[in-house]
C-alpha cells in the first residue's frame, strides 16, 4: 500500500469517476485503475461496486475505507506542517529595556555546551509587538510577563521567574531626596505605556497604591523610551520592573515595591524544536539553581 494507490482510491470515490480522478491525478485511467485493483488485493475487499465501466458506486467497505483515509490524508497534512516549522536557529525576543545578561549570556553558553549547532539571536519590542511578532513567525519564541501570554491556547507557555516591581525617578523630580515611602509618591504624575491593556494596567498600579491612600494621576505616552525620558527629565514617575536597564543610568533612582512580575517563555503551539525546549530547559535550571 502506497499514497499513490490511495490518492487514486480518494478522487475516485470523491468523483465516482475514474476518468475524473485520473485528470486531477495526471495519470492515465488505466493507471488509476490499476492503483485501485492493487489496493483492493492488498486490503481483501471490493472497494467499488462497478456496474459498468462508466457507473460505480461505493462499496460498504469502500466506505468506511474512504472515511478512514480522508483522516490519515488530513493528519498527515497537519504533521508535515507541524515538521515544516521545525527550527534550529531560534530568534528569541524579549521586551524592549530589560537587561537580561545576569543569566542568558549563561544559558546560552551552556545550550552551546550541549549542541555545538545551537544557534540563537536576539530582537527587542514591546510587550505587544513581541506577541504580534510570534505571531507572524518572525520570532520563534519570547520571554515577557506572563500576564501578556496567558489564556493563550494556541501558545506553549511556562513561568520561569519573577522579578521585583518598582518605582523609578529621577533626581530631577523636585523633591526626590524627601521619597522614603510609596506614599511619597502621591503628587506625581505616573508615566505609562499606551497599550491596548491600559485600562487593566491602571487597575493593576491602583491596586498597588491603595495601601499607601492615594489613587496615582497617569499619563500615557507611545512607548517604554517616551516613559523614561520623562522620568530622565523629572517630569514623573513610572512602576516598572527590576529588569529595566535604564534604572543603572547616573541619577536615577528607585524604589521597591512589594510585588513581583511574573515572566514566562513562549513558543507557538505548532512549533517542534528540540533548541528551544533545551532553551527553556536550561533557564529553568538556572532560576531554580538561585532560589
Amino acid at each position: 500500500m502506497n499514497d499513490k494507490q490511495i490518492e487514486c482510491f480518494l478522487q475516485t470515490a470523491k468523483h465516482l469517476s475514474f476518468t475524473k480522478a485520473a485528470q486531477n491525478l495526471y495519470l492515465p485511467q488505466p493507471a488509476v485503475s490499476r492503483y485501485i485493483s492493487a489496493l483492493e488485493e492488498e486490503l481483501g475487499v471490493n472497494l467499488f461496486i462497478r456496474e459498468n465501466s462508466r457507473h460505480i458506486s461505493l462499496s460498504d467497505e469502500g466506505t468506511l475505507y474512504f472515511n478512514f483515509f480522508q483522516r490519515y490524508f488530513a493528519e498527515l497534512h497537519n504533521i508535515r506542517k507541524m515538521l515544516a516549522n521545525t527550527t534550529n536557529h531560534i530568534r528569541l525576543g524579549y521586551n524592549i529595556g530589560w537587561n537580561v545578561s545576569s543569566f542568558l549570556p549563561k544559558v546560552v553558553n551552556e545550550c552551546r555546551s550541549e549542541d555545538p549547532d545551537f544557534m540563537i539571536s536576539f530582537e527587542c519590542l514591546g510587550f505587544r509587538d513581541l506577541l504580534q511578532a510570534l505571531e507572524d513567525k518572525h520570532l520563534d519564541a519570547i520571554i515577557t510577563s506572563s500576564d501578556y501570554v496567558e489564556g493563550r491556547a494556541d501558545l506553549v507557555r511556562y513561568k520561569f521567574t519573577s522579578i521585583p516591581r518598582i518605582v523609578v525617578y529621577s533626581e530631577l523630580l523636585p523633591d526626590f531626596d524627601k521619597i522614603k515611602t510609596a506614599a511619597d509618591f502621591a503628587s506625581y504624575t505616573f508615566y505609562m505605556i499606551d497599550d491596548p491593556r491600559v485600562g487593566e494596567l491602571c487597575q493593576d498600579i491602583e491596586l498597588l497604591f491603595r495601601p499607601y491612600g492615594f489613587v496615582p494621576r497617569f499619563t500615557a505616552v507611545p512607548n517604554i523610551n517616551t516613559v523614561f525620558a520623562s522620568v530622565e527629565n523629572g517630569l514623573g514617575v513610572a512602576v516598572l520592573d527590576g529588569w529595566y536597564q535604564g534604572i543603572h543610568h547616573p541619577g536615577i533612582h528607585y524604589f521597591n515595591l512589594n510585588d513581583h512580575l511574573p515572566i514566562s517563555i513562549a513558543w507557538k503551539r505548532n512549533t517542534i524544536s528540540s533548541s528551544i525546549d533545551m532553551l527553556y530547559k536550561k533557564i529553568n535550571e538556572h532560576f531554580k539553581s538561585i532560589d
